[in-house]
């Protein structure tokens, strides 16, 4: 048993742990962090480790997943809880970061890649946490960005992602409201398409989409629907914010040629169908491109909260 520095916080509905991985021996920081993530912590859906590198301004970021029990290459919405918990926890002070002045910038080395995040400040707290996916965005076009058609359905292949506009759902299902999350067809097909497009892979990474519509219901450009074949995730109930599916959603829309300008709000779920007491949640989403293709990309999510901070005996 250890006792262990812990900050527990969400981005939207995606519940993720921290701890410090110079607490932890390199050789049992899976099996730690598999045990925060199970009863009775339930750290939420991921787990990660934080560490200073070497190189100024640079922290090493482990992250472990509750689907595969494994360590995770990527996750956008923990880049946004670890913003936000530098700034307002004692991380602040057990992993040096200078928060005398209103921004701060540094660099996350993932499994994947290293995303720079950027930190605004305003009275003690992080008002807004940037994450530069450029790194990311190189993945998802080397996995390739392209148009498709699964069991008679038109998407777009972005990276690991399918993307599915609600206008394409039901023009081969006109009867069903792709908007709920709630068992019934509606989710049944989308699961079914998403068991497709895994199979077409060969890889369970493939199981993740992203729906979308140009309806919103307050002053976004874009609704989004997360879906995910997994179950730890898809018990969530709301449609919580998703950033590598950003990223996703952000190259199929300019593969379409559907962005009108370089920076976009995403609106997250519905309020009609799947009330949020959040009320609208909301990604500001910037990119560069050139022609329908994306160069760069970077967002924010306008909820991150920390809910635990303390330590932990595992």
């Amino acid at each position: 048993m250890r006792d262990l520095y812990f900050v527990k916080g969400h981005c939207g509905w995606d519940v993720l742990s921290l701890l410090l991985a110079d607490e932890v021996p390199a050789a049992q920081q899976l099996a730690t962090a598999l045990k925060v993530l199970d009863p009775p912590v339930s750290g939420g859906l991921e787990v990660g480790l934080l560490s200073r590198t070497s190189n100024p301004g640079e922290l090493r970021l482990r992250i472990t997943d509750s689907t595969t029990r494994q360590w995770l290459a990527m996750c956008g919405g923990m880049t946004q809880v670890v913003g936000k918990a530098l700034i307002e926890t004692a991380l602040r002070e057990r992993l040096a970061i200078d928060v005398s002045q209103p921004v701060v910038e540094l660099r996350l080395v993932t499994d994947a890649c290293i995303i720079p995040i950027r930190i605004e400040i305003e009275n003690g707290c992080a008002t807004r946490v940037t994450t530069q996916m450029d790194s990311y965005l190189e993945l998802t076009y080397r996995l390739g960005v392209r148009e498709v058609s699964i069991d008679g359905v038109r998407g777009i292949e972005a990276g690991e992602y399918l993307v599915l506009h609600l206008d394409d759902l039901n023009a081969r299902h006109p009867d069903l409201d792709f908007t709920r999350r709630d068992p019934g067809p509606q989710l049944r097909v989308v699961n079914s398409l998403l068991e497709a497009h895994r199979q077409k892979h060969g890889d369970p990474l493939y199981s993740n989409a992203i729906l979308y519509d140009s309806r919103p219901e307050g002053g976004g450009q874009f609704r989004v629907f997360p879906r995910f074949l997994d179950a730890t995730a898809a018990a969530i109930p709301y449609e919580f914010q998703c950033g590598t599916g950003t990223i996703a959603l952000a190259a199929a829309l300019a593969h379409e040629g559907a962005l009108a300008s370089d920076t976009f709000t995403l609106e997250w779920g519905s309020q009609h169908t799947t009330p949020d007491p959040y009320g609208i949640r909301t990604s500001l989403v910037g990119v560069g491109r050139q022609s329908r293709r994306l160069i760069s990309a970077s967002f924010s999510h306008s909820v991150i909260e920390i809910a635990i901070e303390g330590r932990v005996r595992v």
